[in-house]
Order: structure tokens, then C-alpha cells, then sequence
């Protein structure tokens, strides 16, 4: 048991297991009825105070415990978990639970079913989410394809001056340049035939440099295309803010190609990817083929560049893309695919990795990446780190507005969908969500792919949020910069995952934390940020953003924002209310990494509460499952 605090405590177990036997069926008197069964014996009982945070772990109390009432109202949030660590891990469970004394007639607990309306900025949301989704796609063909010819990653060791390509130098404005694009239009990587295109460098920055595809020239009118001062304005939020913020988080990058500087190349080619009239896109991306020495794999360019889509008003090229649209992808999108980058070059071009063994699991890389989202946006206005925001503190002017509707507001979206469970489904909470990653540990794709990223950009949030170091970094607030470019190397062996998040946070802050521990605190954050009685367990607050704050204000905002900001808070937890005659039985399906949550609160006094969590026969539960109980008193 974890009793507000973060080491597990071996509590003594009571109690046993009652057998009966029935009498077989004969043509003499029929038998005696077997007695009633004798009451479940509880492992543990519990007399918490306001505010006592309690995890059960032992497998003994997770499977009966009981919550004593002591004679005044009582409320708590139950969350039953699954600390498992496996990929695509899921356990069916139910939790029996039942006041001292009530009759044994169980009643099912039924939840309401939600039916959001869809907002303006919905064609946006679904285009971008798609975006991410295609980009599985494209990670999945890349690595293959840089398996099947061997390709030999470019090295470089850490710190190193030296070039280990032929010397480069800074592109110029109005250079042109000529590029390799070894993936193709269906999001297959090629190393063997790849699309060569021209292109004219339209902005020369400290660290970026932004260079047009000439067809857009050739094919749009000027009106459509993004002008001079659009580049500009790009690129001074790319080399003042982007670069400096994600190289403090995640490491410098290698600069393979010794000119000094990283490519953002706006190419019609990246439109073609995504059909007119799809309803999907794909923003851009970062192909870790270009990592790659062009011996192995003839296609890389050899040299740190991202690619992203133009302009594209009347569906030239591919989708539907406006000038408004277009300007803010290249400057999120950037934020989001940069991290990728250093990723990959702190494993494998620096850290001298292998491409098989040693690249990040997908659920911390896309949790990482989108953390790179949000720093970059705080960093963007001047805010920084644990000022607790809720919505009114980051919307006090046109830029702050701006910047939450470019690098925040999608982050929330998908969080929320963690919360709830999805949209517009029959809600059960994050329990629905596959956080880990599908099996094997790939993103799950599709709308799937929304809950499992808000899983993990929520938690590598919270984890900052804890574990960084005090002080003031390249973000004001912290120092949690330090803990995240522990996680980007992943170490000396490369570590990966929860190996990764362990060790991580060993290094930074000396704590030797289990998985579980993580689990706990971080499913109870979710119920009682900012709605906890004074005295909790800090460990269940989140300190950069009141997250019911926030979706409450959503709520409330005039713009019709849709699932999951259509309720005042998008968790969506069974509801017991506690009474003398309680008997209930929910079940439910619990993922890897997350947890069912249930309220249960009293009018009156509460009376004593024994809950059962077990397999749906009424078993115990698989030891693989990892099971573990937390509570906390609210009221």
C-alpha cells in the first residue's frame, strides 16, 4: 500500500475464502438449502482523512477492502488500475461494491451517452489529427525501408567540431537549391528512387532557413502563395523561439551537413501526399532517411531538413490548404517534427545507436513531440512553466489567443478525448485508451491514435511538472528541461519507454520511483487537480495548467468547440452514491497504464463499504495485469 507517500509499504494480510458445496439432484426429499455464503472478509480496512491519498498494490487488498464510514459523510475517488508496462496490455475487470449489511441484489451502474456538436474549427481539427495519423504511417515505411538496405546512419560523436560530410556552408537568400525526397506519394519510404525537386531559399535565419519549391511559383499566383513577409514572420518564430526552446528540452542538433543551419523545405510534393477531397492531410515531416550516408541510401540529403506543405487554395497540388491554414502549420508543425529530429540524432547520429534497437517507443515519442508543441507556444508569448493557467491567463491579448489556438488547444483536444474515453462514444474514461501503444508498441492509428497521444502528452506534462528541476530554464518556471534531454538520449544504453521514464528521473532528481507509483499519481491528477482538499499529496496536481480550470472555461467560451469541450470537465467517472443499502457491480475493460474511475459520495453519514475488484467470473485477477487501487478522500 502507498499511503500518500512513494514507497510501498508491506501491509499484513486478514481474511480467507469461504467454500460451499451443493447436494446433487434426487428423487428423496430435496436437501437442505446451503446456508447463505458467509461475508467477504475485507484484507484491509481503511479510515482515511481529508485529503489521504492510498494505493492499494498488495494482491490480497486489491482484491477486498473496505472503506469505513465513521460516522459523518464520507466522499471518494476510486480509481481501479492496470500498472502494466505491456503494449496493447487490456484486462476485464468488475468491482463489487456493497455497504455493510445490504441485501444482495446487485444494481448495475449505467452511464449517460453523449452526443457532441461538432464546432467551426472541426474540418481543421479532423485535417491535422489526420496528419498525425498519417505520419504512422510514414515512420512505419521508413523503417522498414531503411532496414531492408542497410542503411549506415552518418556519425557523429558528441560534441565533435568536424564535419563528417564534405564541409557545407549557409545557404543564401535567393539561393536555389536542388533536394532528394525519398518518400513517395502513398507515405513509402524509397532510398533507391527518389522525386528531385528545385527550390528557392526564401528566409536565411541564426538557425533555420526556409526554402519554396519552385511549382508553387510556377503553378499559383502570388496571391496565393505565402509572401516575403509570411516567410519572414516564420522564420524569426523559428530561429527566436522553436530552435532555442526545443534544443534546450532535447538536445542540440548534429548539423551532419556542416552549413550551420536546419532546412525547412516547402514542397507541393508533400501536398500530393494528401488526395483533394480526402478530408485528410499531411502537414509535413521529418524522414530519418536524410540521416542516412547516401551510399546506403541514395535518396538522403544528408543533412537535418524537414518537409512541409504550401499554400494549395484551389487543390492544385493535393487537399485543400488556405494561406491562413498554411502559415500556421509550418510554424507547429515544425515544433512537433523538430523534436523528432533531435530524437533520432541524440540516439543514433550522435549517441551511436542502432536504427532497430534504439529509437524511442512511440508512445513517449509522440508525447515528447507534442510537449515540444507546448513549450514552444508558452515560450512563443513569454509564459513559462507551473504558473498553474487556466484559460483566462493565457488569453489576454491577440497574440496569447493566437498562440493557444496554434500550439495548445489540439494538445488539450486530445487530452480530453483521453479523459472521456473518446467522442461521442459511450464514455468509460481513460480505462478505454490503448496508452501504451497498440501490440508491439505502435501507435493505434485512426481516432485511437487521438486518446493514446492525449495520454502521453498528459503525462510527460505531469511528469515535468514533478520531477523537473527548480530553477528557471529556457522556459521560465523550471528546469525541467533537464529531465526531458535525459529522455531524448535515453542514456548510454538508449534506453527506451518506462525504462526510459525511470531512469530519467533518477538522474535528474535522485528518485528511485516505480512504474505503478507513476500510474497512481498520475491517474489521481486526472480526478483532483485543483478539486482536492488542502494537504493532498502533491503528487496529484498538475502546477503548468488548472486542467478544470481550463476545460471549464472552454466550456463556457462563446465558440462552439465540440467533444470533449462540451462538458465543464471531460472525465467521465462511474457515479455510487453511498447509502445503507448499497450494492452495485461495474464493469469495464482496463488498458495498460490507465485506470476506471468511480465517485462515490454520501448525503448523510457513510456507512462501512467493502469493495471486491475481480475478474468478470468474480476470480482473482491475473497477477500480469498489475492491479492496484487508488483512493482518495475528497470530502
Amino acid at each position: 500500500m502507498i499511503r500518500s507517500s512513494w514507497s510501498l509499504k508491506s501491509i499484513l494480510t486478514i481474511g480467507g475464502v469461504a467454500f460451499t458445496a451443493c447436494g446433487e439432484g434426487t428423487t428423496d426429499p430435496p436437501p437442505v438449502p446451503p446456508p447463505p455464503p458467509e461475508p467477504v472478509t475485507p484484507a484491509i480496512s481503511l479510515d482515511m482523512t481529508l485529503g489521504e491519498v492510498v494505493t492499494l498494490t498488495d494482491p490480497s487488498q486489491v482484491r477486498v477492502f473496505q472503506l469505513n464510514g465513521g460516522g459523518e459523510s464520507r466522499d471518494y475517488e476510486v480509481i481501479v488500475q492496470s500498472a502494466s508496462s505491456s503494449f496493447g496490455g487490456w484486462t476485464d475487470m468488475q468491482v463489487k461494491i456493497k455497504a455493510q449489511g445490504a441485501s444482495a441484489n446487485a444494481v448495475p451502474v449505467e452511464l449517460p451517452q453523449l452526443f457532441p456538436t461538432l464546432s467551426g474549427f472541426e474540418r481543421e481539427r479532423v485535417l491535422r489529427a489526420s496528419s498525425f495519423s498519417r505520419e504512422r504511417t510514414l515512420r512505419a515505411s521508413t523503417r522498414r525501408e531503411l532496414l531492408r538496405v542497410g542503411a549506415r546512419p552518418l556519425r557523429v560523436k558528441r560534441n565533435a567540431s568536424a564535419s563528417i560530410v564534405s564541409s557545407g556552408s549557409p545557404p543564401q537568400l535567393g539561393q536555389m537549391m536542388d533536394f532528394t525526397i525519398g518518400v513517395d506519394e502513398n507515405l513509402n519510404g524509397d532510398c533507391s528512387n527518389p522525386t528531385i525537386i528545385s527550390g528557392e531559399v526564401m528566409y536565411v535565419g541564426q538557425n533555420f532557413t526556409i526554402v519554396e519549391d519552385v511549382q508553387f511559383a510556377a503553378e499559383l499566383s502570388s496571391s496565393q502563395r505565402l509572401s516575403s513577409a509570411d516567410y519572414q514572420k516564420i522564420g524569426d518564430q523559428l530561429d527566436t523561439v522553436v530552435f532555442p526552446t526545443d534544443v534546450a528540452y532535447f538536445g542540440a542538433p548534429a548539423d551532419i551537413d556542416s552549413n550551420g543551419t536546419v532546412i525547412a523545405l516547402i514542397t507541393a510534393e508533400v501536398n500530393r501526399m494528401s488526395e483533394a477531397g480526402s478530408g485528410s492531410i499531411i502537414a509535413g515531416f521529418f524522414w530519418s532517411g536524410d540521416l542516412m550516408g547516401k551510399a546506403s541510401c541514395p535518396a538522403s540529403n544528408e543533412g537535418e531538413i524537414f518537409y512541409l506543405a504550401g499554400p494549395d487554395p484551389n487543390s492544385t497540388f493535393g487537399a485543400e490548404i488556405d494561406l491562413d491554414f498554411a502559415n500556421t502549420l509550418a510554424r507547429t508543425t515544425v515544433a512537433h517534427e523538430f523534436f523528432h529530429l533531435l530524437n533520432t540524432q541524440q540516439r543514433i547520429t550522435k549517441g551511436g545507436g542502432n536504427l532497430s534497437t534504439d529509437l524511442e517507443h512511440s508512445w513517449l515519442d509522440e508525447g515528447l513531440a507534442h510537449l515540444a508543441e507546448e513549450v514552444a507556444g508558452l515560450a512563443s508569448v513569454g509564459l513559462g512553466t507551473r504558473s498553474n493557467f487556466d484559460l483566462s491567463a493565457v488569453l489576454n491579448s491577440d497574440e496569447e489567443l493566437d498562440a493557444f489556438n496554434d500550439f495548445h488547444l489540439l494538445n488539450f483536444d486530445r487530452f480530453g478525448r483521453f479523459l472521456q474515453g473518446g467522442c461521442p462514444e459511450k464514455s468509460v474514461g481513460p480505462a478505454n485508451t490503448q496508452a501504451l501503444g497498440a501490440t508491439g508498441g505502435s501507435d493505434p492509428g485512426g481516432v485511437e491514435s487521438l486518446k493514446f497521444r492525449g495520454f502521453a502528452y498528459g503525462f510527460v506534462r505531469w511528469l515535468g511538472d514533478q520531477f523537473g528541476p527548480e530553477g528557471s530554464g529556457q522556459v521560465p518556471g523550471s528546469r525541467e528541461e533537464d529531465l526531458f534531454r535525459e529522455l531524448s538520449s535515453g542514456g548510454p544504453s538508449h534506453l527506451s519507454g518506462v525504462a526510459n521514464v525511470l531512469r530519467g528521473i533518477q538522474v535528474v532528481s535522485g528518485s528511485n520511483v516505480e512504474w505503478r507509483e507513476l500510474v497512481a499519481s498520475y491517474m489521481a491528477s486526472l480526478v483532483v487537480d485543483d478539486a482536492a482538499p488542502a494537504g493532498v499529496d502533491p503528487r496529484t496536481q498538475f502546477k503548468t495548467w488548472d486542467l478544470r480550470g481550463l476545460f471549464q472555461q472552454a466550456n463556457d467560451n462563446p465558440a462552439d468547440l465540440g467533444c470533449p469541450f462540451d462538458r465543464t470537465y471531460p472525465l467521465f467517472p462511474a457515479v455510487v452514491t453511498l447509502t445503507p443499502s448499497l450494492n452495485q457491480t461495474i464493469s469495464f475493460t482496463v488498458n495498460s497504464a490507465t485506470g476506471r474511475f468511480i465517485s462515490m459520495s454520501s448525503s448523510g453519514v457513510a456507512p462501512d463499504v467493502v469493495l471486491e475488484v475481480m475478474n468478470p467470473s468474480g476470480g482473482a485477477l491475473l497477477s500480469d495485469a498489475r492491479a492496484q487501487v487508488t483512493i482518495i478522500r475528497t470530502g
